[in-house]
């Protein structure tokens, strides 16, 4: 992967999360420059270093203060941002991203637990697309 390829893909992830562009470019920012410390310059952009900064990246979002929903926003994005910060994490890390709950999950909590609130957050994301909530 790309530096460019990789700077967007954790913004992206970064604004899936909050639904802020400018939160979004802050704790990316934050994410993508306490992963790249602790490597080289010449260091290649991994699969492994992308998930160590998307780690660092939960981090910075799972302690900051709660966003401010976006009344502008449109679809998926929407109805992600109705989800509680817990339920639109693990909804993103396993669903958007791929990521096994038992990879090194940022969360917290046993495998059971993580499982129970993956399941609610797909199913009020699921809810609020089919309920016609989102345009």
């Amino acid at each position: 992967m790309n530096m460019e390829a990789y700077f967007n893909r954790i913004y992206a992830v970064a604004f899936k999360l909050t639904g802020d562009e400018e939160i979004a470019e802050e704790i990316s920012t934050k994410a993508i420059l306490k992963t790249i410390s602790n490597f080289n310059s010449e260091t290649e952009i991994t699969v492994g270093m992308f998930k160590l900064t998307i780690l660092e990246l939960y981090k910075i979002y799972l302690i900051m203060p709660k966003s401010r929903y976006n009344d502008n926003m449109n679809g998926i994005q929407s109805a992600l941002l109705k989800l509680k910060p817990v339920n639109r994490a693990l909804v993103i890390w396993k669903d958007i991203l791929g990521f096994k709950l038992s990879d090194n999950t940022p969360l917290s909590g046993s495998y059971g637990e993580l499982y129970k609130e993956l399941t609610y957050g797909r199913k009020e994301l699921k809810e609020h697309i089919s309920m016609g909530q989102i345009d």
